[in-house]
C-alpha cells in the first residue's frame, strides 16, 4: 500500500493553520461582525486553551462597557458600531482612551487590543460550560491517584 506522504503533509499544515496561537481560538470562526447592540450586550468570559475566566467583559445596551482582569483591575468603557458593522471600543487605560475592536458570532467574541487578541465567550451558556470544562481537563475520578496492591 503506498502512502499519500505529500497528501498528509499538506492536510496536516492545513490542520494546524487553522489555530491561532495568539488568542487560542481557531482561526476563521469569528466570521460575522456585529448588527446590533443587542447581540453584544451582556456579559463575556475570557478563554484559552490552558485559562477560563482570566478577564470579563460587560456591554450595556447603551454604549457603557466594563472589562475586568481580576479582583481589582477594571478598565472603564464605551463602545458603538461601526460603519462596517464591527463595534470600536474606547477604553481607560492608565489614564489614556486606547481604541479596540471587537466581533461578534452567536456566542463567541473576540477582543482586538493594540497589542493583543482575546477570546471570549457568553458568560452562562453551554459554550461557556464546555470552554471551563476543556481548561480543567480530565476529571479526577478518571485518573488513578494511586495503585492498589492488587492493581500493580
Amino acid at each position: 500500500m503506498k502512502i499519500p506522504v505529500p497528501e498528509l503533509i499538506i492536510a496536516s499544515l492545513m490542520a494546524a493553520a487553522m489555530f491561532s496561537t495568539e488568542s487560542g481560538s481557531v482561526a476563521g470562526i469569528i466570521t460575522t461582525s456585529v448588527r446590533s447592540g443587542e447581540q453584544i450586550a451582556g456579559s463575556w468570559t475570557s478563554y484559552s486553551p490552558t485559562r477560563f475566566g482570566a478577564r470579563t467583559v460587560e456591554f450595556s445596551g447603551s454604549g457603557t462597557c466594563r472589562f475586568r482582569a481580576g479582583a481589582d483591575e477594571e478598565l472603564p468603557c464605551k463602545w458603538r458600531e461601526t460603519e462596517n458593522g464591527r463595534v470600536q471600543i474606547n477604553a481607560t487605560v492608565s489614564g489614556r482612551v486606547e481604541l479596540f475592536s471587537a466581533s461578534v458570532a452567536g456566542n463567541y467574541l473576540v477582543v482586538r487590543e493594540p497589542s493583543r487578541e482575546i477570546s471570549y465567550v457568553r458568560a452562562n451558556t453551554k459554550e461557556a460550560y464546555a470552554r471551563e470544562l476543556q481548561v480543567k481537563g480530565p476529571s479526577n475520578a478518571l485518573i488513578p491517584w494511586s495503585l492498589e496492591p492488587n492493581q500493580k
